[in-house]
């Protein structure tokens, strides 16, 4: 399947899902650090509703600080939109094919499975995308060095998904469900409890 149709799927699913979290689920804080969930959904809505140019100028705004500009840019965000506006927003712009500079459609990819699931298991309440997505997913995140180290972070190890035949690397293994080896690979440290292997130790040091 063409990534983007892949990922207009998965945003149609997630505007769905958003559709069931209650006042208190929004401000929960995601996995992602210093994020709560609403923080991390209008995050997810600057790549599909920008503009290359737009981005790049709030990006040199923020002294080309990448943190920066996303801190920023959420900010704003979370404090204009309403909950039905994201909802609404994510849905209307699900088939957008809108990239910032220099990200390819796989990363875009990345994004969404990432933060989607940053926010699911936050605040514990299932979602789950197709199991070739986050296999998409961990394919292409693996090799990504810059801005999450994800290829760091897996170096010297053995990564294979018990619910497909992928796996990359070789050593101490790490296994688990696709979906939180990708978190796993991103940096998301709660997901490691649930995962096995003589490698989730090497994991969680790094």
């Amino acid at each position: 399947m063409d990534p983007w149709e892949m990922i207009a799927r998965d945003r149609e699913a997630f505007a769905d899902y958003l559709e069931s979290l209650g006042p208190d689920d929004w401000e929960t804080e995601s996995l992602c650090i210093g994020w709560t969930v609403k923080g991390v959904t209008t995050h997810l809505l600057v790549t599909p509703t920008m503009s290359k140019g737009q981005v790049f100028f709030s990006f040199l705004k923020a002294g080309f600080n990448l943190d920066k500009m996303s801190a920023k840019l959420i900010d704003k965000m979370t404090a204009e939109l309403s909950t039905d506006e994201i909802v609404a927003r994510t849905s209307a712009s699900a088939s957008s094919t809108k990239a910032p500079p220099g990200l390819k459609p796989l990363g875009v990819l990345g994004e969404v499975l990432i933060h989607t699931a940053d926010i699911s298991l936050a605040v514990d309440k299932p979602f789950d995308l197709p199991v070739d997505h986050y296999v998409a997913g961990l394919d292409y995140m693996k090799d990504v060095q810059p801005v999450l180290g994800c290829k760091k972070r897996i170096e010297g190890l053995k990564l294979s998904a018990t619910d497909s035949e992928w796996s990359t690397g070789d050593g101490p293994p790490v296994e688990g469900p696709s979906k939180l080896l990708l978190l796993a690979m991103a940096g998301r440290k709660p997901v490691l409890e649930e995962l096995a292997g003589e490698g989730v130790d090497a994991m969680r040091d790094r």
